[in-house]
C-alpha cells in the first residue's frame, strides 16, 4: 500500500516538474505578498520580520524554529485592513500537538474587489476621430489629441489569495531548528495559479535574556504556476535578528528590544536602507514594553521605513492586540489597522464540552 502511494507521489511530482520545464519561466519579485504582508497585531506593531519573537501561533510565519514556543493563547485570529480599506485579509493560526513533533498551521486569506480594468477603454481612432480611416495616430495605443476614453468600457475584476503555512521544529543542543512548507492559491480575474515554497529557520539564546535568529524564506526559490503555462519564480530572502530583554521586577516592567536585517536576493528597491552590490537590505527595529504581564505598549520601524505602534491586553485565557501601521510619507495610501484575538484552546474545549 505504501509502495503504491509512493509511486503515485513520484508520478505526479514528475508531471509537475515536466510541466514547469516546458513552461515559460520568469524571475519576479512580487506574488507572495499575502505571506509577506501577513502577521498578527503583536508582531507587525514591532515592525514585522521579527525572527527572534515568539509566543503566538503566528510567530512561526516569521521563523519556523519557534513552532514549539507557542504560549497558552495558542489560537490566534487576525483581521487586517490596509491601504485605507482597499485590501482586507484574515489570518488564523493554531498548533497541532497530536504528533511526536510539534506542528503549527497558519491559514491566510486576502481579497481585493472592484479593481478597474482599463485595457480596452481607449477609442484609438486617430486625429480625425473616425474609426477605420487609417489617419495619423490610429491604432498606436497612445491617447492622442482628438481621442478619448470610453468610461462605459471599464470593467472590474477581483483578486483572491489563499495561503497555507505548515511548520515544525526540533531542538539540538542550544539551537532550535525549524522548517515550513507553504502553498498559495492565487486568482486574478479570469486567471489562476498555484504556488509552493519552503522556509527554514534557527533560533538560539547564547546569553542570558538574549536571542539570535535567522530565517531563509523561499530557500529553494518559490514557484507560482499559472493556468496559462507561465511559471513565476521568487528568489530567497534572508532575515537575521537579535533581541535582548530586561526585567524590572519591583516595577513589574519588562522591556524587549529587537533589531532585524532583511537581505533580499531579488535585487534593490526604493525602500532599501543599505546596498551591497546589486542587492538591497532593510533594517527593522522594535520595542515591546510589558507591565504586570497584562498591558503591552509596542513601537517599531518596518521594512518600508514607516513607524508602527500597538497596544496589547492579556488576561486569563484571552489576549487582545491592536496595531497601527503608518504608510510611507507622501504615498497617499492611508494607514493600516490590525486587530488580533488569541485564546487558550483548552479553555475553548472546556467551554464547548459544557454546552
Amino acid at each position: 500500500m505504501v509502495y503504491k502511494i509512493f509511486n503515485k507521489i513520484r508520478f505526479f511530482s514528475l508531471l509537475f516538474i515536466l510541466s514547469i520545464c516546458l513552461s515559460e519561466t520568469y524571475w519576479v519579485r512580487y506574488g507572495w505578498q499575502a505571506f509577506n504582508s501577513a502577521g498578527d497585531a503583536r508582531i507587525l506593531s514591532l515592525g514585522g520580520e521579527t525572527v527572534t519573537d515568539y509566543g503566538t501561533s503566528i510567530s512561526p510565519l516569521f521563523n519556523p524554529a519557534v513552532s514549539n514556543k507557542v504560549g497558552i493563547h495558542n489560537i490566534n485570529y487576525t483581521h487586517q485592513s490596509r491601504l485605507a480599506g482597499m485590501i482586507n485579509s484574515d489570518l488564523i493560526g493554531f498548533p497541532i500537538n497530536n504528533f511526536s513533533r510539534p506542528l503549527n498551521v497558519i491559514i491566510i486569506y486576502e481579497g481585493i474587489d472592484h479593481i478597474p480594468d482599463t485595457r480596452n477603454i481607449l477609442l484609438d481612432f486617430g486625429l480625425d476621430g473616425i474609426p477605420g480611416s487609417g489617419d495619423s495616430g490610429e491604432g498606436n495605443g497612445i491617447l492622442d489629441e482628438g481621442e478619448r476614453l470610453d468610461n462605459d468600457k471599464v470593467k472590474y475584476f477581483s483578486q483572491r489569495q489563499l495561503g497555507f503555512h505548515v511548520s515544525t521544529s526540533w531542538q539540538k543542543d542550544n539551537f532550535e531548528f525549524g522548517l515550513a512548507l507553504k502553498t498559495l492559491i492565487h486568482s486574478l480575474g479570469e486567471y489562476s495559479g498555484t504556488g509552493i515554497g519552503l522556509d527554514i529557520g534557527i533560533i538560539t539564546s547564547p546569553w542570558k535574556n538574549g536571542r539570535i535568529g535567522v530565517t531563509v524564506r523561499d530557500m529553494t526559490t518559490s514557484w507560482q504556476v499559472w493556468d496559462n503555462g507561465t511559471v513565476e519564480r521568487f528568489k530567497p530572502t534572508i532575515i537575521t535578528g537579535v533581541a535582548q530583554s530586561i526585567t524590572l521586577t519591583k516595577a513589574k516592567l519588562s522591556f524587549t528590544g529587537m533589531a532585524n536585517i532583511v537581505w533580499d536576493a531579488g535585487g534593490k528597491t526604493m525602500n532599501d536602507d543599505f546596498r551591497i552590490g546589486d542587492r538591497g537590505g532593510r533594517i527593522i527595529t522594535g520595542l515591546n514594553t510589558i507591565y504586570n504581564n497584562q498591558l503591552a505598549l509596542r513601537l517599531g520601524r518596518n521594512g518600508l521605513g514607516s513607524v508602527t505602534a500597538g497596544v496589547g491586553l492579556s488576561w486569563g485565557n484571552m489576549s487582545l492586540d491592536y496595531a497601527f501601521l503608518n504608510e510611507p510619507s507622501g504615498s497617499g495610501l492611508g494607514t493600516s489597522h490590525l486587530i488580533s484575538i488569541s485564546v487558550n484552546s483548552d479553555w475553548v474545549k472546556a467551554y464547548i464540552e459544557k454546552l
